[in-house]
């Protein structure tokens, strides 16, 4: 990898425009590219004056050879792109954020090894996600690896898994579980509501407390459950609330048939691909 290296991204859409904001923070010596069809859309998305060429046809970057390129489009879509596209690929190293497309149609495809499957969650738009990446054993170089660090890294937490088993049963937890949790706040704002609380205010409590409860996680040392039994008194009301949350046909049967679920459907999409 060069001191200057070139990154494509196809495709610009939010999370692809996020990644790019990281670079240009965290690898200001880039040169950036970016193709997109709708120009104006990926423009309005980008950091206000990011230094990124955006150009809208494969055509016009035929003869580009890129350090590194990130794929962003969807996974219904990269079975039809332009063979241009596929030629620069089979030149470079690869990022591939699509999800359910497994490394080895990635690498049937593409023509070589030298590509990392990632999976950002929603939180990286705004820097504070998490994304997990894994590749073939030794496909990639030591600076390849550095720069997805640095890519991803500036988006939130990243780390790797050294196989692909081990991705798709931690994809749930982490890049689903957004979902989840959302899900869980709508029906404490709901739960509130019917209990006679005014929406907007349920709805700004919700918020704030899920804002401070994520926040002592991440600050602090104590793991959720003694953070749990830190406001938990002896026979008080989070207690009393407790007995329904744990009782065991609540989230301790729940919890993992959700994440069951989601590994399940993941697989079905990766033989589907």
């Amino acid at each position: 990898m060069t001191n200057a290296p070139t990154l494509l991204f196809i495709g610009c859409g939010n999370m692809g425009a996020s990644i790019i904001g990281g670079a240009v923070t965290h690898v200001p010596q880039a040169r950036l590219v970016a193709l997109d069809p709708d120009l104006e859309r990926a423009r309005s998305l980008l950091p206000a004056g990011a230094p990124v060429a955006l150009h809208a046809t494969a055509d016009e970057i035929a003869e580009l050879k890129p350090n590194l390129v990130i794929l962003g489009v969807k996974p219904q879509v990269f079975g039809a792109l332009d063979p241009a596209l596929m030629r620069i690929m089979a030149q470079s190293d690869v990022v591939s954020i699509m999800a359910g497309i497994p490394l080895e149609r990635l690498v049937s495809a593409i023509g070589h090894e030298r590509i990392v499957r990632t999976m950002p969650n929603l939180p990286a738009m705004l820097a504070a996600g998490a994304t997990l990446g894994c590749v073939r054993p030794e496909s990639v170089s030591p600076a390849t690896r550095k720069l997805v660090e640095d890519l991803f890294g500036a988006l939130g937490l990243f780390d790797w898994v050294e196989d692909e088993a081990s991705f798709e049963l931690a994809n749930p937890v982490f890049a689903c579980g957004p979902g989840f949790i959302f899900a869980f706040a709508e029906q404490m704002i709901l739960a509130a509501e019917r209990s006679g609380v005014d929406p907007q205010l349920a709805d700004r409590l919700v918020r704030q407390t899920f804002l401070g409860a994520a926040w002592m996680l991440a600050e602090d040392d104590r793991d959720a459950a003694a953070l749990k039994r830190a406001v938990t008194s002896p026979n008080g009301t989070t207690q009393a609330g407790l007995t329904a949350l744990e009782d065991p046909s609540a989230l301790p049967a729940v919890v993992p048939e959700t994440l069951r679920r989601a590994h399940a459907r993941a697989l079905e999409l990766a033989a589907e691909a």
